[in-house]
């Protein structure tokens, strides 16, 4: 057999039924089952581990495992990231107000300590000129 021959053979072994190679039919199944899980709410996917579980078909750990990364991880990382962003936005901002001029709640509460301070000074001073 010349490898022209063995080539076609082999190119006609790998399209599926339907014309498409089987891999790209996997990926495309694979993808459809993420899309729809993600689609599903916690309950619906638990209630399907459940049953998966029930069947011998997965073990409880695994089970845990599958809904700790469906639901549980990206929460966490999807935090930690507005975490991160929110003290950037935080420092970015303050930065502004200072370039601005723009006193802070923390120069107002001084500044207002001192307004209360100077406010006592002058009702002393004010009760001993009158006496």
């Amino acid at each position: 057999m010349s490898p022209k021959t063995q080539h076609s053979s082999a190119t006609e072994e790998t399209p599926a039924r339907n014309g498409k190679n089987p891999v790209i039919n996997g990926v495309q199944s694979a993808l459809r089952a993420s899309m729809g899980v993600f689609s599903m709410g916690r309950e619906e996917v638990e209630t399907i581990i459940s049953r998966m579980i029930e069947k011998g078909e997965l073990t409880e750990i695994d089970g845990k495992k599958i809904l700790s990364n469906l639901f549980d991880r990206p929460k966490k990382g999807v935090q930690q990231i507005n975490d991160k962003v929110g003290g950037v936005l935080d420092d970015r901002i303050i930065a502004t107000l200072n370039m601005l001029n723009v006193p802070t709640r923390s120069d107002l509460r001084t500044l207002s300590e001192k307004i209360n301070d100077l406010a006592e000074k002058v009702d002393e001073l004010s009760k001993k000129v009158s006496s």
